[in-house]
């Protein structure tokens, strides 16, 4: 397996960065996004902004396929994986606007990334519900006052320093996909960092809007009838976006495996090793076979979510062999190694309940709902 770090030896400088970005996560996040000034790993974090509205893209990592893109993700992860959820840039959001949004709309939804980092979000999933996009409770209304927001949203990776996301709300009988600028509210957004167990950079967040006054002109698709098709679309973005985690949590596996080889271990322990490594490569070549199915157009349901189950659980697999192979002065004064352990459990946050990927994996790639007869 050729490493992505020989076609981009600027990997190698940013180990360091990460690995302080990923101890400073943990109780100062401030101090962390410091850690993020490198021409590389800002280049890197803005893929996917398109170069008319991307001031940090650099020649090395302009033409990024996505294939090399989720090996560039999976690298950096062996590093910290915390870390990388951290970093400001592109999102599912960015990858939304792209979609849907017209070239207003994504010029205004990117103006903040011209002068400074900047981070955005997607938020979907709410309490009850979770991410099932035509159970959400989040409700856009109009009045002769204008349009309104009201709702929660549970679990939004990014939204406490974002300045700009786009909010999945519901709409008479349909879906609305609405921009929103948490720099331009007041009282009527409230963001809410959770606690959470592992991946601190993530900055998992509950949204709440009450009476939110939105621009007719934030509304993506409003005028547009064939909205449903849009949003059909976006869920190829949903699925792009999915083997992403699988990356992560395969580089955190990379991580843990190169750690344990480096100490003493029983000869039992090393076999089990062998045995993660196998398992490694099998998953890493599956990630690769499905972003190439992408790169040639093809829809992968059913293998993304196998995918995003097979990394996730082979991540807390390893980590739960962790404490039985090292010795008690290992785990106790390797802070690093105790950190991966955290954060090893939480991806289920990104990869949702398992039984839920096992039975909706053959789902039909569209979205349900009369998503455009009732507009006004």
């Amino acid at each position: 397996m050729t490493d992505i770090a020989n076609r981009y030896p600027q990997l190698y400088e940013l180990t360091e960065r990460l690995l302080a970005a990923g101890r400073l996560a943990e109780h100062d996040q401030q101090q962390a996004v410091a850690c993020f000034d490198h021409p590389a790993l800002m280049s890197i974090a803005c893929i996917g902004i398109p170069s008319r509205f991307n001031p940090w893209e650099t020649p090395a990592f302009s033409a990024v396929d996505y294939t090399q893109h989720l090996q560039i993700i999976e690298y950096l992860s062996r590093i910290d994986a915390s870390a990388m959820m951290l970093l400001p840039g592109a999102s599912l959001g960015t990858r939304a606007i792209l979609t849907l949004g017209t070239e207003q709309q994504q010029a205004r939804f990117f103006a903040c990334f011209a002068h400074r980092p900047a981070w955005t979000f997607f938020a979907v999933t709410e309490p009850e519900v979770g991410s099932d996009a035509t159970a959400i409770s989040s409700e856009l209304t109009h009045n002769a006052q204008g349009w309104w927001l009201n709702g929660t949203k549970m679990l939004i990776g990014g939204a406490m320093r974002a300045s700009v996301g786009i909010v999945f709300a519901r709409y008479r009988h349909s879906q609305r996909l609405v921009m929103v600028f948490p720099d331009e509210i007041k009282d009527a957004m409230q963001r809410e960092l959770l606690d959470t167990f592992g991946l601190a950079g993530a900055s998992l967040t509950r949204l709440s809007f009450k009476n939110l006054l939105i621009k007719e002109e934030d509304i993506l698709g409003h005028d547009s009838r064939g909205l449903r098709h849009g949003l059909n679309s976006l869920s190829m973005v949903f699925e792009r976006h999915r083997p992403m985690v699988a990356a992560m949590a395969l580089g955190t596996t990379f991580g843990l495996l190169t750690a344990l080889e480096a100490r003493h271990l029983s000869g039992a322990a090393r076999s089990w090793v062998a045995r993660q490594w196998r398992k490694y490569h099998a998953v890493f070549q599956q990630m690769l076979h499905l972003a190439e199915g992408y790169t040639a157009g093809q829809h992968q349901y059913a293998l993304t979510s196998q995918l995003k189950l097979n990394a996730t659980r082979l991540v807390e697999e390893t980590a739960r062999h962790l404490p039985h192979w090292l010795n008690r002065d290992d785990w106790l004064e390797e802070a690093l190694l105790r950190k991966r352990y955290r954060d090893c459990f939480a991806f289920e946050y990104m990869e949702g309940v398992s039984n839920i990927h096992l039975l909706n994996s053959p789902r039909p790639s569209v979205i349900r709902g009369d998503a455009c007869d009732d507009l006004p």
